[in-house]
């Protein structure tokens, strides 16, 4: 008798294909993936992985300086004075909070909605994050509305009410793709393999070594043979000390099959795998095995910066830029401000590296004795403005011209 003979009966089993997702989703014990695990954005945080690679992305953004400018001749100029909501102090939630909340409806659902409250005239007054499961985007004509389920029901929200960010999309989708369902088998693997590893070693009763003997054993001897072994041979102040096995006694070592030990590689392979996902470096995971080892930290952060950190923050600036424009008086349009998030700090190298780059910088002109000293919060001096110009000429220098003399007076 077949396997599904046995389970689910002769004319069923005829009519079953194992190549059909659903049976095989449903045979490992869910819907969700192939490995029998349902995935969601919130159960996906149970992943050690994907938790670490969260917290940096999230961390390194929310904490970074934030201000608005504006470009006079071309040159960038810091715009005040800024609306108010960009100090986050009116509103429940710091600027952490709503650049944290951001990021992580982001990086778990594709999409962040952040709800801006206005006061009367329009004017903003503060940011509130909304959970990405309570809004739905939908279009009316040529116009985009929010759909927002709440504890009062249900209501529509106009796109200067919800500032909508979008992580990767398709091309005409309103919302972005969620990094979670997207990769949903490769997380539902890494559960898999993290419930396997629990379940192993919460109910397995596998013994380190046996030691054999023949005949039998009362409960008294075995308990003092077991105890006079270890007082013998155990600690580490008695390893590879020499045994001797008498009377036909024997000595085992067990360890653990290759099917069971293969968990712990899957383990380590979904870190990377995971990691490659939000583009964050293993060395950030505190994962060894990453292949940016041998990396100077220099290289590692700018790698971080500029292929992990900055998309998201560019993606942020738009949408803080888009609400301070709709927020101030038209008059102060002209100026064209926009929000700026700073990211020089986590380009910075070690104290050696930095001073010769600031040295450089001053002595060709391009940073002032001041500017210098607040990339290192350190307060202006009164001679600090003006910029150093040093012009170096190759080649011999010309001669200095005499004075005239008194003949050539005459």
């Amino acid at each position: 008798m077949s396997f599904l003979t046995r389970f689910i009966g002769a004319s069923e089993a005829r009519s079953v294909s194992l190549t059909n997702d659903e049976f095989i989703a449903g045979v490992a014990g869910g819907l969700g993936t192939k490995a029998g695990k349902r995935v969601s954005p919130d159960g996906a945080l149970q992943l050690s992985t994907v938790w670490a690679c969260v917290r940096v992305l999230s961390d390194s953004v929310s904490t970074l300086p934030i201000d608005t400018f504006q470009r006079v001749d071309g040159t960038r100029r810091p715009f005040r004075p800024r609306p108010s909501f960009m100090d986050f102090e009116a509103g429940p939630s710091t600027k952490v909070d709503v650049l944290s909340g951001a990021m992580v409806s982001l990086l778990l659902h594709g999409n962040a909605y952040i709800a801006t409250h206005r006061i009367t005239g329009g004017a903003i007054s503060y940011l509130e994050v909304l959970n990405p499961d309570a809004v739905e985007p939908f279009e009316r004509g040529s116009s985009v509305f929010f759909r927002i389920t709440g504890s009062n029901g249900v209501h529509e929200a106009s796109k200067q009410d919800i500032l909508h960010i979008r992580g990767m999309g398709l091309p005409g989708e309103l919302k972005g793709l969620s990094p979670i369902s997207a990769a949903r088998e490769t997380i539902g693997l890494g559960l898999a393999a993290t419930e396997y590893g629990a379940t192993f070693f919460g109910n397995g009763a596998i013994p380190g070594m046996v030691l054999e003997v023949p005949g039998k054993l009362s409960p008294t001897g075995a308990t003092a043979l077991r105890e006079g072994f270890n007082s013998l041979f155990g600690g580490s102040g008695n390893a590879n000390k020499l045994m001797v096995a008498t009377d036909g006694a024997t000595f085992q070592k067990i360890s653990l099959a290759p099917d069971d030990a293969q968990f712990l590689e899957t383990r380590k392979f979904q870190v990377n795998d995971i990691a490659r996902i939000y583009g964050v470096p293993t060395s950030l995971l505190q994962h060894s095995d990453g292949p940016e080892m041998g990396q100077s930290i220099q290289d590692k952060n700018t790698q971080f910066v500029q292929h992990s950190l900055r998309p998201w923050v560019e993606r942020i600036e738009a949408a803080l830029t888009g609400a301070i424009r709709s927020s101030i008086p038209s008059a102060r349009l002209n100026a064209r401000p926009f929000v700026k998030i700073n990211m020089d700090g986590l380009l910075r190298g070690d104290h050696e590296t930095r001073f010769a780059t600031y040295g450089s910088a001053v002595v060709q002109g391009i940073l002032t004795i001041n500017e210098v000293r607040a990339y290192e919060d350190l307060p202006p001096v009164a001679w600090g403005d003006e910029p150093i110009s040093v012009q170096v000429q190759d080649g011999p220098q010309p001669e200095p011209t005499p004075p005239p003399s008194e003949e050539d007076e005459s």
